[in-house]
């Protein structure tokens, strides 16, 4: 079965196809240059992912798997949070927002933190929902040139996520912990 990627990011396409293909999904991941922008107004990312979920089958009238992620600071009592694609304001750019979270960290101790991701499934009767965490630190000098958002200042074990290659990155990625988990669902349900 085909199952619609509810987002227009083109690096999410290609880590998350890339994920199911090697998942061994009995299932298609598509994408759509037409889907629509959901707004991301809940209070939490599976709230968000659900809603986007919901819009996107609502729209295409097809199974689809949106997802939502955050970048969550202990310093910072877990902001960005969900509020990390508009960090720095509703249009603000990657670069933005890690310079506002460089500039709130400058005399932090503790620079530890974490990416969640979570997918939801939809098909307009049943929900399927997945979480990945990637643990990590933040640097407050960014490094690298590959990945996107928060990459090139979140360290993993000495290397930002921006330094690896998009193979290394999605051997660990929040996104391919609940891609996998969420393969495995689709697979046993049957869907």
């Amino acid at each position: 079965m085909e199952i619609l990627l509810a987002s227009n990011n083109k690096n999410k396409h290609k880590e998350l196809s890339k994920i199911f293909q090697e998942s061994g999904s009995k299932h298609t991941l598509i994408v759509n240059k037409d889907t629509p922008d959901v707004i991301e107004d809940k209070n939490t990312i599976e709230e968000n992912a659900k809603k986007k979920a919901e819009e996107c089958y609502e729209f295409f009238k097809s199974p689809v798997i949106s997802d939502d992620s955050g970048l969550f600071v202990d310093a910072l009592d877990g902001r960005p949070g969900v509020h990390s694609k508009r960090y720095a304001g509703l249009s603000s750019t990657d670069v933005e927002n890690n310079q506002k979270l460089i500039s709130e960290l400058k005399t932090a101790h503790n620079l530890s933190a974490f990416f969640k991701t979570v997918l939801c499934y939809f098909d307009g009767l049943n929900y399927l929902t997945s979480e990945g965490v990637l643990k990590g630190n933040i640097i407050l000098d960014p490094r690298g040139k590959n990945g996107f958002g928060y990459d090139p200042i979140f360290d993993v074990n000495g290397k930002t996520l921006a330094e690896m290659t998009l193979e290394e990155k999605s051997n660990i990625s929040h996104r391919k912990i609940a891609a996998v988990k969420l393969v495995e669902m689709l697979n046993e349900h049957k869907v």
